[in-house]
Order: C-alpha cells, then sequence, then structure tokens
C-alpha cells in the first residue's frame, strides 16, 4: 500500500477547487428566502436541496478523496493512480457546472404566477384527509406492481411508477396540517398510513431514495408549518437515519439479491453489536456518494481511450418525457447506469465487461461530458439550472401545503441530480410534472361538474 493514499493534485488543483468551493457557497443567497428564514429556505427550494447534494457528492467527496482514495473509494488504486491533469480538468468541470446550474437557476426563477401549478390549489386539507388512506392503497399495490417487470408492459412501467409517486402529495398536506396544529409527537395513525407506500417501495426496490421520504416528508412538512428544528439537534439525527437507512438497506439487499438468509444477517448483527452494524465502515458508508468518482473515470477515459459518445442527451430528454412509449416504441430504456458501469466504471475490469455489472450513478456533468465534451455540460447545467428556476418560481405563489406537496415530491430527485444521467433526471422532473398537473387537472374538472350538477338540482356539494 504507497504511504500517500490521497488523489494526485498539485497547486491548480486545489486553485480550481477553492473557486468551485466559492461558487458553491456564493450561490446558497440564490435561495428565496435565504437572508429572512436562514437555513430552512434551503430544505424549502429545490435549488436548495440540489445545493446540499452537490455538496454531499462533488466537495466532500473531492475532500475526502484527496485524504484517502483507496480504502475510501473501491479498495482500490485506480483513482490513485490517475494523472493529475485529469483530477485539476475535473474539479474545473464540475465548477463550471454548479456555476451555469446557478446561472440558469436565477434566470428563471422569477415568475409572475403559479403557472402550470396553479391547478395544484385544487389540492385542500380536507381533501388531503379525505383521500389519504385510498392513495396510500392504490400506490402501495402499484409500487408491487412496477417491480414485476414480466407482468407489467413495458409502455406502463413508468407512467404506473410516477402515478405511484404522488402518494407524496396528500402524505405531504396531512404531515403539514399535523405540524401546524402544532401536534409534534403526538403522530396518528393517518400520519403513518400516508407513508406506507414508501415502506412498500423500498421493499420491492430496497434503495435509500425509496425510503428517505419516510423521513424527508415529516421534515419538508415541518419546515413548511413554520417549525425551526434546531440544527444541533437536527444533523445528529440526519446522521442517524442515514445510518439506519444504509444498514438496513445493505442487509436487506444481502436477503433479496444474494440469497442470505435472514439468520445469517441476524447472527452477524449479534456478533458485531447494534452500533458497530449502523455505523460500520465510515469509508464504506461515504462511499456511496460516489459522484466525483464517476466523474474523475469519465474525464479519465474520455476522450482519449473512448471517443464522445454523441448522444443527443439535450434533446432526448423532452422526447423521453412527452412522448409515451406506446407511441415511440423505440425510445432508448433508463438503462444509463447500467451501460455507464460496464464502460466506463469497470472498464479495467474485463470479466465486468463482457458479462455486466451493476448499476453505477454516473453523475450529471459526467454524463453530459461523455456525450459531448464541455459544451455539453454548460448547455445542460443551464437547462437543469432553468428547471429548477421554474418549478421554484411557481411553488412560490402556491399556499403552504400545495408547495410541501410540491417539494416532497420532487426532493429525491433534486437531492440526487448530481448522481444521475442528465437524460433521465430531467425526463422524470417533467413526467412527475405533467402527471400532477393532469391529475389535479381532472380533479378540477370533476368538480367543476358536481358543482354545477349540484345547482341544477339544489344540492349543494
Amino acid at each position: 500500500m504507497p504511504e500517500i493514499l490521497g488523489l494526485r493534485t498539485d497547486l491548480f488543483t486545489w486553485l480550481a477547487f477553492a473557486a468551485l468551493l466559492a461558487c458553491w457557497v456564493g450561490s446558497v443567497r440564490l435561495v428565496p428566502g435565504w437572508k429572512t428564514e436562514g437555513w430552512t429556505a434551503v430544505v424549502r427550494s429545490v435549488y436548495g436541496i440540489a445545493w446540499l447534494g452537490f455538496s454531499v457528492d462533488i466537495v466532500v467527496r473531492f475532500l475526502m478523496l484527496s485524504y484517502n482514495a483507496v480504502e475510501w473509494a473501491n479498495g482500490t488504486s485506480r483513482l490513485l493512480a490517475l494523472p493529475v491533469e485529469t483530477v485539476t480538468r475535473s474539479v474545473m468541470y464540475c465548477g463550471m457546472y454548479w456555476a451555469l446550474v446557478a446561472a440558469g437557476y436565477a434566470a428563471a426563477r422569477r415568475r409572475r404566477t403559479a403557472g402550470a401549478l396553479a391547478v395544484t390549489r385544487v389540492l385542500t386539507v380536507e381533501m388531503a384527509y379525505a383521500a389519504v388512506v385510498p392513495v396510500a392503497a392504490v400506490c402501495s399495490a402499484l409500487f408491487y406492481v412496477v417491480d414485476m417487470p414480466d407482468e407489467v408492459p413495458l409502455a406502463l412501467v413508468t407512467p404506473l411508477g410516477v402515478l405511484a409517486t404522488l402518494y407524496m402529495v396528500p402524505a405531504a398536506i396531512v404531515w403539514w396540517d399535523h405540524f401546524r396544529r402544532g401536534a409534534a409527537w403526538r403522530v396518528g395513525s393517518m400520519q403513518m398510513v400516508a407513508l406506507l407506500p414508501a415502506v412498500v417501495n423500498a421493499w420491492r426496490s430496497p434503495y435509500r431514495e425509496n425510503i428517505a421520504p419516510v423521513f424527508l416528508i415529516p421534515l419538508l412538512a415541518a419546515v413548511f408549518a413554520g417549525r425551526r428544528p434546531r440544527l444541533a439537534r437536527l444533523i445528529p439525527v440526519a446522521v442517524a437515519c442515514f445510518l439506519v437507512l444504509t444498514a438496513v438497506v445493505s442487509s436487506y439487499r444481502a436477503i433479496k439479491w444474494e440469497n442470505t438468509r435472514p439468520e445469517e444477517v441476524a447472527t452477524e448483527i449479534k456478533r458485531a453489536g447494534v452500533v458497530e452494524w449502523l455505523t460500520g465502515d465510515f469509508g464504506e458508508r461515504m462511499a456511496r456518494f460516489h459522484s466525483f468518482d464517476s466523474m474523475l473515470l469519465t474525464v479519465h477515459l474520455v476522450p482519449q481511450a473512448r471517443g464522445y459518445s454523441g448522444r443527443n442527451v439535450l434533446v432526448s430528454p423532452f422526447v423521453r418525457a412527452f412522448v409515451p412509449r406506446m407511441i415511440d416504441s423505440g425510445k432508448a430504456a433508463a438503462d444509463a447506469g447500467e451501460q455507464f458501469g460496464v464502460r466506463t466504471w469497470a472498464y479495467d475490469d474485463p470479466q465486468t465487461r463482457d458479462h455486466g455489472g451493476a448499476a453505477i450513478a454516473p453523475s450529471m456533468p459526467g454524463d453530459l461530458y461523455d456525450a459531448g465534451g464541455p459544451i455539453y455540460i454548460a448547455l445542460g447545467a443551464l437547462i437543469w439550472g432553468a428547471l429548477l428556476g421554474v418549478v421554484d418560481g411557481w411553488k412560490g405563489h402556491l399556499p403552504a401545503w400545495s408547495a410541501a406537496a410540491v417539494t416532497a415530491l420532487v426532493a429525491t430527485h433534486c437531492a440526487m441530480s448530481i448522481e444521475r444521467d442528465f437524460d433521465h433526471e430531467v425526463a422524470g422532473m417533467i413526467q412527475i410534472f405533467l402527471v400532477l398537473v393532469v391529475v389535479c387537472g381532472g380533479m378540477m374538472l370533476g368538480r367543476g361538474r358536481r358543482v354545477e350538477w349540484g345547482a341544477a338540482v339544489g344540492t349543494e356539494y
């Protein structure tokens, strides 16, 4: 093992990182209400949530790898062997990416109306209480069905999956009303039932982002209801939740995907102790956030060892979002993670390249760079920042409970946007809002017809 375990860096690398850090820290001022509300404004904003995701996956990750790029990476010296030029260019590209995300956001944030989200005003607190139980039941069933690829036509997987995520809307509103009433610790069955689809989703598809809404929805609802948790308490709770989620998901994956017997997992927990089982190895826990690792490997290989892919990633997200698969049967599958895992992550592993491997997050700037170089990073970052700006601008004109619901609906997408490919993330955001607008529009039309019919027969609805 070499004496120096960190990435190869020089003065220019650290100057580039200093510029990135200054840009990232300064860009928090773009968050609506930052000057008056402080840190709570960050989690109220979809841009602020993406800002937090960038901090963990790029800023903190670079510092970690600069200290130990072997044990805190994948246990090999492949990152350690990367030349200084690759590390410096990766930092510069990430800094450029975030600077242009912030620029796109600043240009698009100011909205005069709620725009397409105006239809969400049909969502009232009373309606949420009436709908939360049936919606939780239906969405739980949808999550169960969607994870049966052999039973569900491919053209229906995405629509049903997006429709299932709408459980967050009544869930967030019910939790918002709970905190508005001041009964923080007296949680009722209604609030717990509202989170059932998240549990089912994580059971069928054991990823942290699927179970994270169990914690995110109450937090966002509390903040939108005017609560201001102390950071001294919130940060330790957040760390504890992360450790619990990581340990539980990892153990369940071993049972579900690796055919490990539950008795073996229980024995391991008993042998290690609950504390050791939860905390584990720090580097292993933080290796979950490997977007900067992915960026390094991409910049190292493209275009020197492998040319730009030439994928039209700047247009394809909108085609994917607006044209359903039943019309465009040749639409590409959302397999960027699998492709990246084989073509880039496992580039130095012939066996994995030939036989396939796990899906690995390619990172949004890395995915854009792979498609067409720095110019694609710049244009993609502007598009993504503008999309965040439009959502925050529209959301600012909604009632607090509707704004909480909209934010909860896309919180995990924004927090993990830096980890995902541009095509999937932009298309996914648009699809979520398309389904939300269509459902709320249908509810508005249905309510209007009931009112008209009630007036005609003299009945009040």
